[in-house]
């Protein structure tokens, strides 16, 4: 499956081949977000923990996650993961990261709908995602664009413990 929107970038679901450019993306995004409240020490263990090749095969294979990527002239600037937790009957958006030279461009915001049109697809009226506090822009964004943040909860990276909002946009 294959979407295409402006600025020459594609979106399509995300595969085995694209491990390493998306590994890229989110080691280069969250050491851009987050280096100024989290120790670089604890963003990679975090970073090593969670995206190794074995986790992100675990991920590609489950059938509660899908994911996309935002591909700009042959190169991986964008990735969202979604994560459908059938208990809570909700779609989260457990990764949506755009590398820090290509936000503004709407990437993020497109990602972001192919949320949405899973969400539907699932018969669900909103979609979740948590976002650190201290990521201010981030939050500010998501504020912007219809987020709600109704609760908070501890984040722990590395061992760095963060305050991470938790919140969801209704859809139209």
């Amino acid at each position: 499956m294959s979407f295409t929107k402006g600025f020459a970038v594609t979106y399509r679901e995300w595969t085995d081949t694209d491990f390493a450019p998306v590994q890229h993306v989110l080691l280069a995004t969250w050491l851009d977000a987050y280096a100024s409240f989290i120790p670089e020490t604890d963003i990679r263990a975090y970073f090593a923990a969670t995206y190794s090749v074995e986790k992100l095969t675990a991920l590609l294979l489950s059938p509660t996650s899908k994911g996309y990527v935002a591909d700009e002239n042959g190169e991986i600037v964008g990735f969202e993961r979604l994560q459908y937790d059938e208990k809570e009957n909700r779609l989260y958006v457990a990764s949506v990261y755009v590398l820090p030279g290509q936000q503004g461009k709407g990437i993020g915001r497109h990602l972001l709908g192919l949320a949405e049109e899973e969400a539907r697809r699932l018969h669900l009226d909103r979609i979740w995602l948590g976002v650190m506090t201290q990521n201010t822009p981030s939050v500010e964004w998501y504020r912007k664009i219809g987020f709600v943040f109704p609760m908070e909860e501890p984040f722990t990276m590395g061992g760095t413990v963060v305050r991470h909002l938790i919140g969801y946009k209704l859809l139209a």
